[in-house]
């Protein structure tokens, strides 16, 4: 038996731009969780890293090191890239100077003898466009090893008909930002989520992590786990929204239902926000989208700084109300 790490949608840019106020960059806390992926490939004898689209980097230059840890370390590394790629030409240029790094600039396949899998990359133009097309030209494998098509899209680019009929086991995706695990055609089609992100609240709010592949004689099983560190939350009213005297509170990445009715009262809601604040002192809260009369269009704080800074939490509470029905 071997073992590959599947991940997807790093995001990994240095830029912020003016659409948060963030304690911390993204950048810096998906540095802290990319860089555990050395520890699993070092003590899981990981044969192959799988990555599958969107790590849009600011710079190419900032993904070598990682590139050079984990081949180093005895794993190759699989790319192929996601519709917010734009600079994959330059990614190629950079970091196919490296040996074990192999990218799927344009469709093909490799066999990996250490891995004892083969890998089919098929990358991701702008908008998806075409990819549904493009898989179902994809030729067929009938091998005596298990295959991985390796790719970038939401689950509809990936029909059951064609699943079927390709014969590829397991499915490494990228696209969609949360752990999903879809049978499909006789197949598992796996999203392994996010690294981490705070620049878009709704749909990062979920939990970041990984997926550890096994690659056995028969197939391939997987299990997702979740990276070390500080995760985003989500927690909001939404007073469009309404049941007599309560309204709408929806909480992401909480324990708790994802949606119920709390009363609209100001002690009630200040008291559930410093509740759920204090539960997760380390983790970072990311308010809806509101523009007007902020200087950005999010908070992104952790539980600790909003409950020790008066002034932030008083930011924090006026921007968890929705400012529109169907805010984001």
């Amino acid at each position: 038996m071997t073992r590959f790490i599947h991940i997807a949608d790093l995001h990994y840019a240095r830029h912020t731009g003016n659409a948060i106020t963030a304690e911390r960059t993204s950048f810096d806390v998906q540095s802290e969780k990319l860089a555990q992926l050395a520890d699993v490939i070092r003590e899981e004898s990981i044969k192959a890293v799988l990555i599958a689209g969107d790590i849009e980097v600011s710079d190419p230059e900032d993904f070598v090191p990682y590139l050079k840890t984990w081949t180093a370390l005895g794993a190759s590394v699989y790319v192929v890239y996601g519709d917010h790629d734009l600079n994959r030409i330059a990614y190629d240029d950079c970091w196919l100077q490296m040996e074990h790094v192999h990218s799927f600039l344009q469709p093909g396949y490799i066999f990996d003898e250490a891995l004892g899998a083969g890998i089919y990359g098929l990358s991701c133009e702008t908008n998806q466009a075409g990819l549904k097309e493009e898989f179902a030209h994809t030729p067929l494998r009938d091998d005596p090893y298990p295959n991985i098509f390796l790719s970038h899209g939401s689950r509809d680019q990936f029909p059951a008909s064609v699943v079927t009929r390709l014969g590829f086991r397991y499915y490494a995706l990228g696209h969609h930002h949360r752990y999903e695990s879809i049978h499909r055609g006789g197949a598992n089609l796996v999203y392994p989520g996010h690294i981490f992100s705070v620049w878009d609240g709704c749909g990062k709010a979920w939990p970041t992590g990984y997926v550890i592949g096994e690659v056995t004689p028969t197939g391939i099983t997987h299990e997702f786990r979740t990276f070390k560190g500080p995760e985003t939350r989500r927690i909001s009213f939404n007073p469009f929204f309404r049941d007599g005297s309560r309204l709408l509170l929806t909480q992401d990445n909480l324990d708790g239902p994802p949606e119920q009715w709390v009363e609209d009262d100001e002690t009630v809601l200040r008291e559930l926000l410093h509740t759920t604040l204090a539960a997760y002192p380390d983790d970072y809260f990311v308010t809806p989208s509101q523009s007007k009369g902020y200087p950005t269009r999010r908070l992104s704080m952790t539980g600790r700084l909003l409950l020790e800074d008066d002034k932030r939490f008083e930011e924090f509470f006026a921007r968890s109300f929705k400012a529109k029905k169907t805010t984001q």
